[in-house]
C-alpha cells in the first residue's frame, strides 16, 4: 500500500462466517480513523483479528494481514 492517509475516516469490520463457506455477514464494529481502527486491530489477539476487515473507502478494504503491516510502518502514528 502506498503511504496512507491516517486520518482517513475507516469502519472495521467483522466476518461472520459460521455457518458456511458461501455466506458472509459482516458486522460493522467500529468507525473512526484509519489510524484508529489499525491500532484496534493490532491491540487483538490473532484469534480475535482472524475475521476483521478494514474498510478504508478510498482506500480500498484493507484485510488482516495488511493491517499487521500497516501497524509496523515507522510512520504509523499510533
Amino acid at each position: 500500500m502506498k503511504t496512507p492517509d491516517w486520518s482517513a475516516p475507516a469502519k472495521l469490520i467483522e466476518r461472520d462466517d459460521s455457518g458456511s463457506e458461501m455466506s458472509y455477514d459482516f458486522h460493522e464494529r467500529d468507525t473512526g480513523t484509519l489510524a484508529e481502527m489499525v491500532a484496534k486491530v493490532a491491540g487483538m489477539t490473532a484469534h480475535e483479528r482472524a475475521r476483521m476487515v478494514i474498510d478504508g473507502g478510498a482506500q480500498g478494504t484493507i484485510n488482516v494481514a495488511q493491517i499487521v503491516e500497516l501497524a509496523a510502518r515507522d510512520d504509523f502514528p499510533v
